[in-house]
């Protein structure tokens, strides 16, 4: 049986891949944006499941959900910052931000819908309240929106940072 270091390991060797894939398609007009959000929030969860094992939650009550981003990565992302001697002061716009887009990538996965009231994600088409079918590959996601604003490359680099110490 594996040990919760083995999996916070596993987890994050994931995360890393997953990160390093979604950076590989940013410029590759072929693949939908649904795909390329698929692999960010892939790799959200796994970098925050690592973190919490790491932090002491055991393995096995982290691997029956898909709920951790929106409450975990702005823990992870905000430590990360600290481990990197930022003012939190002044990164307070930046912490703000990870709070938002942390909730954003979370509904991205389908398992995790807001009692119903934010259908949209982006591997399944779904149905809205009026009985209108939509198509991921259609959809506009905030999360694509996000990162083209203040603090998204900020965001983007202390995710990388966060998965990259807990790689050592």
């Amino acid at each position: 049986m594996a040990t919760d270091a083995e999996w916070a390991l596993g987890y994050a060797r994931q995360a890393d891949a997953d990160f390093k894939a979604w950076l590989a398609v940013q410029d590759a007009a072929q693949i939908a944006e649904c795909h390329k959000l698929l692999l960010l929030q892939m790799a959200c969860e796994k970098l925050c499941k690592a973190h919490l094992i790491r932090a002491g939650t055991p393995a096995a009550n982290l691997q029956s959900s898909h709920g951790y981003v929106a409450n975990s990565l702005p823990v992870a992302i905000r430590q990360q910052m600290i481990r990197l001697s930022k003012d939190l002061k002044g990164m307070q716009g930046v912490l703000v931000f990870t709070r938002h887009i942390a909730a954003e990538i979370e509904l991205l996965n389908p398992a995790v819908r807001r009692a119903g009231q934010r259908p949209d994600n982006c591997e399944y088409p779904w149905e809205n309240g009026k009985r209108k079918l939509h198509s991921p590959l259609d959809w506009k996601f905030t999360p694509s929106q996000l990162l083209m604003r203040r603090h998204g490359a900020t965001f983007l680099k202390l995710v990388r940072a966060a998965i990259t110490e807990l790689l050592e």
